[in-house]
């Protein structure tokens, strides 16, 4: 009776075929860094108001206040600007100081003459 089962193991065994080996190739686990985000970039927005004194300005960057102009920068005195496209401009002008990461973004006469701002 051992005979017989013995006999069919193996007619089992041969009935399988021959197996293939596969080697599984494992890396050591290296730690990965967490991909980081790209920067943010900043977005600056820009605000002309009007009042009694003139036009002015303000500049926001991502929502925050950053810079409030009531007056003509570079010029003595509480004067607004005359015309909201005179407080767009130089306001334009102290936005690309900002992203050009110049600081302060001052205003020169010179800059104030080149946009024709009287």
């Amino acid at each position: 009776m051992q005979r017989i089962i013995f006999f069919f193991a193996i007619l089992a065994a041969c009935q399988a075929g021959p197996q293939k080996e596969v080697t599984v190739k494992t890396t050591p686990a290296t730690p990965v860094a967490p991909k980081k985000k790209p920067a943010s970039r900043s977005t600056y927005e820009i605000t002309t108001l009007q009042s009694a004194n003139g036009w002015s300005y303000q500049i926001r960057q991502n929502g925050k206040l950053l810079v409030d102009q009531p007056t003509i920068p570079g010029r003595p005195g509480t004067a607004g600007f005359q015309s909201q496209d005179d407080a767009q401009k130089v306001a334009e002008l102290v936005k690309a100081k900002l992203q050009a990461k110049v600081f302060p973004p001052s205003i020169s006469e010179a800059d104030l003459q080149n946009l024709n701002i009287h």
